[in-house]
């Protein structure tokens, strides 16, 4: 992402800015679960500050239940359908509690698939990591992990040990490594501070000193790693500037996912960029941004830097 585009992309938001609502339609897949009920109140409470419209997504997945003791068949469906039915009926109860109107939407299909398909038509996605309980917690809390890798619009990861309160969310921690994928993140999470009247870190992890290689012996290569991530901050600072917003810079060694899920517990969100590509570039930066909403201590918004042009 070249710097004709980075200019781009921020005149867009000056443009949007004066008809600016934060999200104008909302997606939420449940199902049904625990796990996704904090991501459920994150999402109303978001759609609400910005008068966005909501739709509860329950995906019924029948390749879950191939082992199910229930028979025959059509016993099975007739479970999934009420799960599935009970699932989106709490948010469009949720809804109507704070007043806002949740269209309700229950499909048969693969969870991770048909929700990254789905999000093409939104704004923003926000989800627990779903499952209920033993392996099929095990096995379904990847969903939200493939659902960030493969969505068309940002997806926000509330877990749910903790209460978050998105009208309460007074402080962002914008993570970035300088690369081009983190720029389309950035004016985000900028915009969305700008939005909430939040404060503003910017966080980079410089991985250098974690480096076994020549990085880690040669000062003046470390010098190099170092200015960089520096430099990183720098930028989200002179960006926020553009904002009218003072960026925090923070710069810290060791390995990027573990040092912002670390400082990530005195924030109230982390905004993030990602590449949705595959093979060794989801490896090396993918990797960091699921690493990162696996384990966060707040809720993670992932922004693509595909999205861009969506």
């Amino acid at each position: 992402m070249g710097r004709a585009f980075h200019e781009s992309a921020h005149r867009h938001i000056e443009i949007e800015w004066s008809k600016m609502t934060l999200y104008r339609k909302i997606l939420i897949p449940t199902d049904g679960s625990e796990n996704t009920k904090a991501a459920i109140a994150f999402a109303l409470q978001m759609a609400k500050i910005s008068g966005a419209t909501v739709t509860a997504l329950t995906v019924n997945d029948t390749t879950s239940y191939a082992n199910a003791s229930l028979e025959p068949a059509v016993e099975v469906d007739r479970f999934m359908a009420q799960i599935g039915k009970e699932a989106v009926t709490y948010v469009v109860d949720q809804g109507r509690s704070m007043g806002v109107s949740v269209t309700p939407q229950i499909i048969n299909g693969l969870p991770a698939k048909d929700i990254a398909g789905a999000s093409k038509g939104y704004d923003l996605v926000v989800m627990g990591t779903m499952g209920r309980t033993g392996m099929a917690h095990l096995l379904l809390g990847s969903v939200a992990e493939n659902v960030v890798r493969n969505a068309h619009c940002p997806v926000m990861v509330v877990h749910a040990d903790k209460d978050h309160d998105a009208s309460e969310c007074r402080s962002i921690l914008i993570a970035t490594d300088g690369g081009d994928h983190t720029k389309i993140a950035i004016l985000h999470g900028l915009e969305l501070a700008k939005a909430l009247n939040a404060k503003v870190t910017a966080l980079s992890v410089s991985d250098a000193k974690s480096d076994p290689g020549p990085a880690r012996k040669d000062k003046v290569a470390l010098r190099r790693i170092m200015d960089m991530s520096q430099n990183a901050v720098d930028d989200v600072v002179a960006e926020g500037n553009r904002f009218g917003l003072e960026v925090v810079p923070k710069v810290v060694t060791g390995s990027p996912a573990n040092e912002i899920v670390k400082v990530s517990k005195g924030y109230d969100l982390v905004v993030m960029g990602t590449l949705g590509r595959s093979g060794l570039d989801l490896l090396r930066l993918g990797s960091v941004a699921e690493k990162t909403v696996r384990s966060s201590k707040c809720p993670v918004l992932v922004v693509r830097a595909s999205d861009a042009s969506q």
